[in-house]
């Protein structure tokens, strides 16, 4: 069975939210060996190409956060890379994502 991304959203202005996100971010680092943050406007099929991934033994997808804004969820990518070296992001920059509904941000999980 094929597994999907869990959706535990959170939703508003990234400076509102993101005091939350960086608690759920700790909580999984004491869980999983690797945590990685994300963007996507398709959660299921990047959760699909991270599972293809070598480097990493991705067991979980949780999207955090959701958005109709391409803008905040770069900010609020762009922030956890910048002040959460525990996390094996390596790359910051402006995503460029599908136009959509939605925006989502998600925290990949594996040991």
């Amino acid at each position: 069975m094929e597994q999907l991304p869990k959706y535990d959203c959170k939703v508003g202005w990234p400076k509102n939210i993101i005091t939350r996100l960086n608690i759920s971010a700790g909580l999984y680092r004491r869980n999983y060996k690797y945590v990685k943050i994300g963007i996507t406007s398709d959660p299921e099929s990047r959760f699909a190409k991270h599972k293809q991934s070598c480097r990493y033994n991705w067991e979980k997808m949780v999207v955090v956060y959701a958005t109709t804004s391409i803008k905040n969820a770069n900010v609020v990518e762009k922030w956890f890379i910048e002040n959460r070296p525990d996390l094996v992001n390596k790359w910051t920059g402006y995503s460029n994502m599908c136009d959509s509904q939605y925006y989502y941000a998600y925290f990949l999980l594996g040991n």
